[in-house]
């Protein structure tokens, strides 16, 4: 058994990636494949279009809603297009560079969640969870029936701050670990808001239970996480403080009602899997299943635990009364009985979904395995574990149909210009929330600048947000300029910086130009408000870089 122990180590990495394969083997097929949230191949064309125009960091981009733009990634989770944005650039399409990010998440995930449990699990446990975190039903529905990029790159960052929580906790740590929290923090808060919003309390419960009853020099833990955590949310501030501001100038709604999407009870053990929707009632034609090895390991887990519990000690029991914990309290949010947080608890109706909680029963499931630990048997039964877990799952981890669709056909039907295809025509855009300033949505493009009298001469694009444009009028006018109003636009009459507003109907950018001959200009950049916080972020990050390559012990 040391042998296999040594030889796991030495080629942990060939077999994470050999056990990865059964659950990406048909992201190597050529196009894209039905997903609930194929727009993401158009939101990173979105995102290629704002990095190209030099939009560091990307927030408006210019082509949605008939051409008015968007503040997009002013609210949408960036981080998951970023590294699309990389593939992209080095030479893969849209679909591909899509795909690519789907894949990696799924070895990045075993191998963080590998390092996790091994903190508290022997070597074959470890794995034995780590292969059970991937290979669960709900991760083949985020890819295949999905497609929700956001959460995709989350399961694979979710271990990593757990991992640095409880490296901050222990007795002897390095002081790269606060970079290490901070880091994991950041690119959790960055990869899906709704998802670190889930976990992060969860994580905190560990560090402040670890901290009370675990760690002895108590002050400097909480030193310790306390930075860890700051620089964490200093280093994502940049996104996150203007997405919660901001979120006021926007017209509160959601598109789904999560009064809407409790599963019952019994769809979590049914061994049902589906590539539908969603809908009342237990109708679902998508899946919610645990899955007959994450059963399995969730009783006989918790049985095992119990009939040896004098065994473990006292950071053993912690950790396993967390993942229970964990587990249970998914469980009750994604029952309707748990209503009355949902209606009560800050910004938890933008989860709509309840059971996005089953992200957190899939990560609690192998923190069980722990249950095993105290048993002669229980490395025998890692096996079993991986094998069952792989045998019985991998076959959901596939396309519904064949499409074979590439970037063309996502381009033409979620992005309207030059033209608006009937495809664009019928998908409405409802996931987008208007400006408060919007009182309707666009219906047909626009020119890029209009006004009732014909006073416009000549419009100059400069690039698919600003323009340069000519006007010549005997009387002052109202001048529209077709991008939604957000802060960020600027406009100026002869060099001159103008007040702007919100027109009617559509939130248009509009001002006032007197009479006679002049040159407008409207552009795009960054608020006073973001640059700042853009700064706070950059120095933050340059810290963290500076404690994860410092080598001195503390």
């Amino acid at each position: 058994m040391e042998k296999i122990r040594k030889n796991l180590n030495k080629f942990l990495i060939p077999v994470i990636l050999l056990l990865s394969i059964p659950a990406i083997r048909y992201l190597f097929d050529y196009g894209f494949f039905g997903v609930s949230d194929d727009l993401h191949i158009a939101w990173l064309y979105e995102m290629d279009r704002a990095f190209k125009m030099f939009q560091i960091p990307p927030r408006f981009v210019p082509d949605l809603s008939f051409g008015f733009g968007y503040p997009l990634f002013n609210f949408v989770y960036p981080l998951p297009f970023y590294f699309g944005e990389i593939f992209h650039l080095l030479g893969f399409s849209l679909v591909d560079s899509v795909k690519i990010v789907f894949g990696l998440s799924v070895p990045f995930s075993m191998y963080f969640m590998y390092k996790f449990l091994k903190e508290f699990l022997p070597h074959e446990l470890s794995l034995a969870g780590s292969v059970l975190y991937v290979y669960a039903p709900y991760r083949a529905t985020e890819i295949f029936v999905r497609g929700t990029i956001g959460e995709i790159v989350a399961f694979a960052i979710i271990p990593v701050v757990a991992l640095s929580f409880v490296k901050l906790t222990s007795e002897r740590t390095s002081i790269k670990w606060i970079g290490v929290t901070a880091i994991s923090v950041a690119t959790l808060v960055l990869s899906h808001n709704i998802m670190a919003y889930m976990f992060i309390p969860f994580a905190l419960l560990l560090l402040v239970s670890r901290i009370i009853f675990i760690v002895k020099n108590k002050k400097e833990a909480l030193f310790r996480s306390f930075t860890g955590i700051l620089l964490g949310l200093t280093s994502s501030i940049y996104f996150w403080f203007p997405a919660i501001y901001e979120s006021s100038l926007m017209h509160y709604d959601t598109v789904f009602n999560f009064y809407d999407h409790y599963p019952a009870l019994k769809q979590f053990i049914t061994p049902y899997f589906g590539y539908g929707a969603s809908v009342p009632g237990p109708y679902d034609t998508m899946s919610f299943y645990f899955g007959i090895t994450g059963i399995a390991v969730v009783v006989l887990g918790m049985v095992l635990f119990l009939l040896k519990f004098k065994k473990y000690s006292r950071e053993e029991k912690i950790f396993f009364g967390w993942g229970v914990m964990i587990l249970l309290v998914s469980i009750f949010m994604m029952n309707f009985r748990s209503a009355f947080l949902w209606r009560n608890l800050p910004l938890l109706p933008y989860f709509q979904f309840p059971w996005r909680f089953l992200a957190m029963v899939v990560f609690s499931i192998p923190i069980l395995l722990l249950g095993f630990s105290k048993y002669k048997f229980g490395k025998i039964l890692s096996l079993a574990v991986v094998v069952a877990a792989i045998a019985l799952n991998f076959n959901y981890f596939k396309t519904s149909e064949y499409l074979g669709r590439g970037d063309g056909y996502y381009i033409e039907r979620y992005i309207p210009l030059p033209t608006a295809s009937e495809e664009y025509r019928k998908t409405g855009e409802e996931y987008l929330r208007l400006p408060k300033g919007t009182s309707q949505r666009p219906d047909k493009n626009y020119p890029r600048a209009y006004a009732d009298d014909p006073a416009i001469t000549e419009i100059k694009e400069i690039n698919a947000l600003n323009a340069v444009i000519v006007t010549d009028s005997e009387e002052g006018f109202t001048f529209n300029y077709s991008k939604y109003y957000f802060p960020g636009w600027f406009a100026k009459i002869d060099e001159e910086e103008v007040e702007i507003s919100a027109g009617k109907p559509y939130g248009q950018i509009t001002f006032e130009i007197p009479a006679g001959k002049h040159t407008v200009e409207v552009y795009y950049q960054e608020s006073p408000m973001r640059l700042l916080f853009d700064a706070v972020s950059l120095f933050s990050l340059g810290t963290v870089i500076l404690l994860i390559l410092a080598k001195k012990k503390k």
